[in-house]
């Protein structure tokens, strides 16, 4: 894929990385831990995804979700989503 920039990128590294760092978002909850600044941190990194892979690849329904996950209050559908999350993720990588 090649970014705004005009260099081509390898994702496979990327991808790998970012899906263990949504998976992160599960211990951490079950841990009662800050697992809102792991999902900003996650945010940030899928807007700039999103900014260097312009047109070429749609973040804009992943990060709805990431930023929907804010508002849930019960673990199982905070889980849910956290799957979805990694889902979504990882299926952009194929369109």
């Amino acid at each position: 894929m090649t970014t705004k920039y005009g260099f081509d990128c390898n994702l496979d590294e990327s991808r790998k990385r970012m899906t263990n760092q949504i998976w992160k978002l599960i211990p951490l909850w079950e841990e009662n831990a800050d697992w809102e600044k792991q999902l900003n941190s996650i945010i940030i990194e899928i807007a700039g995804l999103n900014e260097i892979f312009k047109g070429q690849v749609n973040f804009l329904t992943l990060l709805s979700k990431l930023e929907g996950m804010r508002i849930i209050k019960h673990f199982e559908p905070y889980r849910r989503n956290v799957f979805e999350s990694i889902t979504m993720f990882n299926d952009l990588y194929h369109e």
